[in-house]
């Protein structure tokens, strides 16, 4: 059993997950099946007339022609920030000149990150909101979000009330690379998307989980709007 929150393993005997805490799902339907690893995004399928709108399947979402369209505008807004080797290369000069550069620092990075995950040192924020639209809909609008912020599709598991999406969060001036775990269930009076973003190695993200979840949610509200 895997936690659909963080992704790390758990016993089928445990309650809570040890990594960040949540109540691991036993339900049937979609929040049963992410017990499984999450299996890599498998290609689009060709747009066979299916209404993108209302499926749960995301390969005919991303297959869809008008779904194509919105993302790659998406794409033309994206505005890369700086990444955290980048800052590092500018506050190498500083950290020479104060006796701190006995090491490159960019080694010093790549050592001292993976230690503070083993230690368990991470920080995240999750959250929940109902979106009363529908489930392609709201799907199309995250693939949106992801396509214009630079963060990566990594993985998605499909339910048959639902879907788990992963993506990869770039690095920045205030922290390294994250996951942005996604689930997406589809309800009566729309769409319910729980999400979840953490960051290894480190113990401050000076409030970026915050931030990108912020961003998760208007983006939907915004690009949901953007749709035919």
């Amino acid at each position: 059993m895997f936690c659909t929150q963080c992704g790390k393993a758990a016993a089928p005997e445990h309650v809570f997950c040890a990594g960040c805490g949540t109540r691991l799902a036993r339900e049937t339907g979609l929040m049963a099946a992410v017990s499984e690893p999450l299996a890599a995004p498998e290609p689009a399928l060709p747009w066979t007339g299916e209404d993108w709108r209302e499926t749960t399947n995301y390969r005919v979402v991303l297959g869809h022609p008008e779904v194509k369209a919105l993302i790659a505008d998406a794409a033309k807004a994206s505005k890369a920030g700086m990444s955290a080797d980048e800052f590092m290369k500018l506050a190498q000069p500083i950290l020479d000149a104060s006796g701190s550069g006995g090491l490159p620092i960019k080694l010093i990075a790549e050592v001292a990150a993976p230690l503070y995950a083993k230690m368990g040192v991470k920080t995240g924020k999750d959250a929940k909101n109902g979106y009363a639209t529908s489930y392609g809909r709201v799907l199309a609008a995250i693939l949106c979000s992801l396509s214009s912020r630079n963060q990566t599709l990594v993985a998605v598991h499909e339910g048959t009330d639902g879907c788990v999406v992963q993506a990869e969060i770039p690095s920045s001036m205030t922290t390294w690379k994250g996951r942005l775990s996604m689930t997406l269930e589809r309800k009566a009076a729309g769409t319910l998307v729980s999400s979840a973003v953490v960051f290894e190695g480190q113990s401050s993200d000076w409030g970026r989980s915050k931030r990108v979840l912020d961003d998760l949610h208007q983006d939907i509200l915004n690009y949901r709007s953007l749709q035919p």
